[in-house]
Parts: structure tokens; C-alpha cells; sequence
């Protein structure tokens, strides 16, 4: 009883210490209106998740949210084979991004705040499967309520945003499923978004000038018959592949230098920190005033031999109070090999796995641990947007090669908060890799019912 106690006691005085600490992630209003914010009042942008400063709701409550609108997919030849256990080709990795863009047909949770000093999230997201999203035609919301028909081809893979996070002015931490990127670089060459979410351990320390972040990301073991054969003909036979990203960053004045180190271990205990299968080095460096950014990123594999680097530059101004412009242009070139490997414990990739009903399907999902266009790469980026607190106006475009082909990659969103009544998202996408192509627009009012 007194170990109860003494538990209890301590957890009052933990919280008790601590800031708001919902976070950010991009595809929301909130993002990109914190993200401009901070860097108009000088803080470094140094990756993702952010930290929601303004957050003004500290109410706990259970959240049910609901489409309401319709999607008309214009153009699409994207096919998805059924069948049993197998890894996605590159391709539809590629146009899996593309899904992450839909909507839940459902999302249903709670979110808990205690005095403003720390938040929990667990939403539960009902979401059409990936490889039906791109077999089926348009839908609306007649289609989605109409029959239920579509609770055939959820994916069980879920919540993909789910966690507890605490903060105060010297340290943070996160536990749960959540994006990571890591680096000045929309799409970092170590640690990026591209997976629907790193299951993690996320513990960040500062110390006037510097900054030290630990992360520790679990990752779907499962393999296919043919990967297992051969990953159980080496010596490293566990069932296990974990992460442990560490990363420093350094400011002086108007720079920020960052060094970071991902090490993967697979298929075995490791004897000590540095007795790792596959890893990656990096070195990023940024320049940033209230309204510009000029950055560097180089990731190299020290055991492949092989080199990634990255640059760009962003003008981020103020156009009126509180209401921010933000131009950015970004260059990529990444060599083939640095994340692929013939053992696969070795890959640095983190998998995912979906399982859906109709179409009957097993799929293992891939997505590289480094640049989202994955290895192979040469690729221009060009982002600009205009957002406040209310409203987000968004276009993007990417173009260059992916794993060797062609592509490009055209959005534009817009998004509106309506007080009391929920949200309105208007989004144009146009995609091609290699000779699949992808094109919808889609509009729909996302209504959240809350339960304080």
C-alpha cells in the first residue's frame, strides 16, 4: 500500500511541473500556422511533431468525427493485387502516401487534459484499407452510411495518432504512435514522415544552447515466407528490429548545427550500443532569420558506403497580424542502396502491416526510415501556403525520379475553421509514377461531436 502511495505522490508532483503539451503534425491548420509562427519569433524549425503553444481547449473529452461531402477521382489506374502475406512493389508504397490523404469514415476517442500540464490522446480511426481505396470509385457520404458496406474494407491497422506526451520549459516526452522527421528538410534524409507513424519512445532535453533527443522506435517484425527462409539462415533469428535514434543540436545566434545517428539492431540482442546492423549518420546546418531559412542536410550509410544530401530555403514573412506567408524550395539526391539490404532485418524501413476483408489481403508496407521517395532518388520540391489560426490555403508540387522512375506530385488544399461547427477541407491531387496515375478532388466538412 505505502509503494501505492509513494507512486501516486510522486506522479501528482510530475504533472504538476509541467506545460501544455498537445502536438502538431502536418495536414492540420494548426501546423503550419505554428510552424510560421515559431520561426517569425525565432525558433529553429528543426522537424516534427511540434508543440501546440496556443491551445486554449484544456478540456478532457471523448471525440466522435464524421465526413460529411463527397471525393471524385478523376483519373486512376493504380491496381493492388490480392493474396496472402507480401511486400507492396515500390509503386504502391509510392501512391500508398496518396491514401494517407483520405478520410476516416469514423474517428472515435477521448482526448484527457490535467490543468494545462499534460495530454493524452487515444482516437480510434475507422479508414478505408489502402488497397480498396484505389480499387473502389468515387465516394460520398451517402456512400459511406449508407450500407456500412465500407466497415468491409477497414484496415485494422489503427489508431495511427494515439498518445501521452508531457513538457515543461527543459524536457519533453512521448509515448505512442506518432509521425516523427527529423532536420531542417521537409523530407529528412535520416528520420522522415513518409510512415503512417513510428510506434516510439521520444525523450528531448535542453540545456540553454543545446538540445539532446533520444528516440526509440519498435517495428513490425513479421516477414514474408521468403524473408523468413532467408532471415533465419543467418545468425540473427529473434523476432525483433528496434530503432535508437539519437540527435544533438547546437545554436549559435542566428545558426543551428545538428548531428544525428540512426542505429538499427534486428534478429538479436545486441552486445552493446555500437554492435548495430545497419545505420545512418547525419549532419545538418541552418541559417535562419525571422523571415528566412537556408539549410543543408548530408545522411551517409557507414557500412554501405553510400550518401544522401539535401538542400533549400524558405521566406516565411508576417503578411498581417498573425496571418503567415511561407515560400519554399527544397533539392534531394539520395543513392541507390543506402536503405536496402538482402537480409531482411537489415532494411532500414519501417514496416507496417494491413489486413483487409474485401478485397481478401495481406500487405506489409515498407516505408523507408530516410527520405520519403525512398533510395534512388533525384527530386525538386516546391511548397508554398498561406495560413492563420482560422485557415490554411496549401500547394505543393514534387518532381523528379523515385527508386529510378519518374514521377510528380501536385496538391492543393484548402481548409476553413468554422467556431462550433467543425472544418471544411477542399483538396486537388494530381499524381504519376511511372505509367500509374492519380488524380481526385474532394471536398467534405469534418463535424467533431465532443463529450466534455
Amino acid at each position: 500500500m505505502k509503494r501505492y502511495i509513494l507512486f501516486l505522490v510522486i506522479l501528482i508532483i510530475i504533472i504538476n511541473i509541467f506545460g501544455s503539451a498537445k502536438l502538431l503534425f502536418p495536414g492540420s491548420i494548426d501546423f503550419y500556422y505554428q510552424r510560421s509562427k515559431n520561426i517569425n519569433s525565432g525558433i529553429q524549425y528543426t522537424g516534427i511533431p511540434l508543440f501546440f503553444i496556443d491551445d486554449k481547449d484544456y478540456k478532457s473529452n471523448i471525440t466522435f468525427e464524421f465526413p460529411l461531402g463527397f471525393e471524385k477521382r478523376l483519373e486512376n489506374n493504380v491496381i493492388f493485387n490480392g493474396g496472402g502475406y507480401f511486400t507492396l512493389e515500390k509503386d504502391k508504397i509510392f501512391f500508398s502516401d496518396l491514401y494517407n490523404e483520405y478520410y476516416s469514415w469514423m474517428n472515435f476517442g477521448f482526448e484527457f487534459y490535467h490543468n494545462k500540464e499534460l495530454y493524452a490522446r487515444f482516437i480510434a480511426d475507422f479508414k478505408e484499407g489502402n488497397s480498396p481505396y484505389f480499387k473502389y470509385k468515387s465516394l460520398s457520404t451517402l456512400d459511406i452510411y449508407n450500407d456500412f458496406s465500407l466497415s468491409k474494407r477497414t484496415t485494422l491497422d489503427m489508431p495511427s495518432l494515439s498518445y501521452l506526451s508531457l513538457k515543461n520549459h527543459s524536457w519533453s516526452f512521448i509515448l505512442g504512435r506518432t509521425k516523427i522527421s527529423l532536420g531542417p528538410l521537409k523530407n529528412s534524409l535520416i528520420l522522415s514522415d513518409a510512415s503512417k507513424y513510428y510506434e516510439n519512445i521520444n525523450f528531448k532535453y535542453y540545456l540553454d544552447d543545446l538540445a539532446f533527443n533520444t528516440i526509440i522506435i519498435s517495428m513490425q517484425p513479421m516477414m514474408t515466407k521468403s524473408e523468413y527462409e532467408k532471415q533465419f539462415s543467418t545468425e540473427a533469428t529473434m523476432a525483433m528490429k528496434e530503432v535508437l535514434v539519437n540527435r544533438i543540436d547546437i545554436k549559435k545566434n542566428i545558426f543551428n548545427f545538428g548531428i544525428t545517428s540512426l542505429n538499427l539492431y534486428g534478429g538479436k540482442v545486441p552486445k552493446s550500443i555500437f554492435d548495430v546492423n545497419n545505420s545512418l549518420v547525419s549532419f545538418d546546418t541552418q541559417l535562419q532569420t525571422k523571415n528566412i531559412r537556408l539549410y543543408f542536410q548530408d545522411t551517409y550509410n557507414p557500412i554501405k558506403g553510400k550518401n544522401s544530401f539535401g538542400y533549400g530555403g524558405e521566406l516565411n514573412l508576417e503578411l498581417y497580424k498573425d496571418i503567415y506567408f511561407s515560400l519554399m524550395y527544397e533539392n534531394y539526391k539520395v543513392e541507390s542502396g543506402i536503405y536496402e539490404d538482402d537480409i531482411p532485418y537489415n532494411r532500414l524501413y519501417n514496416r507496417s502491416l494491413e489486413i483487409i476483408n474485401e478485397p481478401g489481403a495481406r500487405y506489409f508496407y515498407d516505408y523507408p526510415l530516410g527520405f520519403k521517395y525512398d533510395e534512388n532518388s533525384d527530386v525538386k520540391s516546391v511548397q508554398t501556403y498561406i495560413s492563420s489560426n482560422k485557415f490554411l490555403i496549401f500547394y505543393e508540387k514534387e518532381f523528379g525520379t523515385s527508386f529510378g522512375n519518374e514521377f510528380y506530385n501536385n496538391r492543393v488544399k484548402v481548409y476553413f475553421k468554422i467556431p462550433y461547427l467543425g472544418k471544411i477541407q477542399i483538396k486537388y491531387i494530381n499524381t504519376k509514377y511511372s505509367e500509374e496515375k492519380f488524380k481526385s478532388y474532394s471536398l467534405f466538412w469534418i463535424m467533431p461531436i465532443k463529450i466534455q
